[in-house]
């Protein structure tokens, strides 16, 4: 037996709302304010984790994030360490099967990954390769 936690519905909290109330702010409410200034104030000295989304109340999709430059740094040394460790267990995975024989035929693996031939095979025939 599976749980779905992707699938079900997203509550709103006291929180959730506290942070939309307080983080989430349009461009006007930056330009006719001193907000900007006053959330830059709050970056400056020690890192915080505190974020703020910026969107454009014209157009929705038009959406940023701003966050403390110390933090940001932060996390993208995180992730670096992260892909990076993913990649080492990666490779010591290719090491470790590097001298097994496969046991699947090229079939099976085309059925098992939902693998469409006939897109391959038209997309050979559109390459161009470079003269050399």
């Amino acid at each position: 037996m599976s749980v779905d936690i992707m699938n079900k519905k997203k509550i709103a909290t006291s929180q959730t709302l506290n942070f939309l109330k307080d983080n989430v702010l349009t461009v006007t409410d930056l330009t006719r304010s001193n907000r900007l200034s006053e959330i830059l104030n709050k970056y400056a000295g020690e890192e915080t984790s505190e974020i703020y989304v910026i969107q454009n109340a014209k157009n929705r999709e038009a959406t940023a994030v701003l966050v403390d430059l110390e933090h940001y740094v932060r996390l993208l040394k995180i992730q670096e360490v992260f892909e990076k460790t993913l990649d080492e267990h990666m490779y010591q995975i290719a090491l470790q099967r590097k001298d097994e024989k496969a046991v699947l035929s090229l079939s099976e693996v085309i059925d098992a990954n939902d693998f469409e031939l006939d897109k391959l095979i038209d997309s050979i025939t559109n390459l161009q390769l470079d003269d050399e």
